[in-house]
């Protein structure tokens, strides 16, 4: 039994230092249709893709980002959850669609579809030899996204993807993950909060050590600080009234 695909994707990690050498057109198409390849919810296919090699849009982008590798890449993807085909389907059909696209459980579904797709392309893109890194901060302001990409209604910018051949000197390396015994539960979850707090006490001398020897001693903190440092500040408070606009979370 071949190990490749598992041996690849242990190795991921963020590239953020790109080489200066566009992706061709034919590794984008092949990206595209790895990512088409995945599962969606009841043939749903409730994503989009859009594909940015233009210097201007990126640095649009990159102002509502702030990252410099927006622009810095061989190639940018936007990932967005699409119900605007399905509103088309909609002005045809005797039914009403609109209760399902607009609902909770249609913005999880688009939501996971587009997920699902992203990262069936970061694996080929990475099998390809190209290092990614994905770009949330795209929804700093998602306004301006959805004017920059000329987003229609029922439909909303989920992430980014910034791809490309990876600088020489770029040496990122995997960041150590959870325990498998803290993610993994067999039938039903185990909440026994002693055993939590002694996996998180342990993954945060990992973590520490990490950063420590990443940094040559200058970065140490666990992973519980830096994740409480993350979500006791404001994170994009505007985003139901973001979804509102684009047309979801209605019903």
């Amino acid at each position: 039994m071949s190990e490749h695909v598992y041996n690849l994707l242990k190795k991921h990690h963020s590239v953020r230092k790109f080489k200066k050498e566009p992706i061709s057109e034919s590794h984008i198409k092949q990206l595209i249709e790895a990512g088409q390849s995945a599962s969606t919810s009841s043939y749903l296919q409730a994503y989009s893709i859009i594909g940015i090699n233009d210097p201007e849009v990126k640095e649009d982008l990159k102002e509502v980002s702030g990252q410099p590798y927006v622009v810095e890449n061989g190639y940018l993807f936007v990932f967005v959850m699409d119900y605007y085909r399905h509103s088309i389907v909609n002005q045809e059909s005797k039914h009403d669609m609109e209760t399902s696209f607009e609902s909770a459980e249609g913005l999880l579904v688009g939501t996971i579809d587009a997920t699902l797709v992203a990262q069936n392309i970061a694996a080929t893109a990475e099998d390809m030899g190209y290092g990614i890194v994905y770009l949330g901060s795209l929804r700093n302001d998602v306004e301006r996204v959805r004017e920059v990409l000329n987003l229609p209604e029922h439909t909303f910018p989920l992430f980014g993807m910034a791809l490309g051949i990876p600088e020489d000197d770029e040496d990122g390396s995997p960041k150590p993950r959870l325990p498998f015994e803290h993610v993994f539960h067999q039938n039903q979850y185990d909440n026994d909060i002693e055993s939590q707090r002694a996996q998180l006490k342990a993954y945060d001398q990992t973590v520490s050590d990490y950063y420590s020897a990443r940094t040559n001693g200058e970065r140490s903190e666990t992973w519980s600080n830096q994740i409480a440092n993350f979500m006791s500040s404001k994170q994009r408070l505007d985003m139901l009234e973001q979804l509102n606009k684009s047309g979801f979370i209605r019903k």
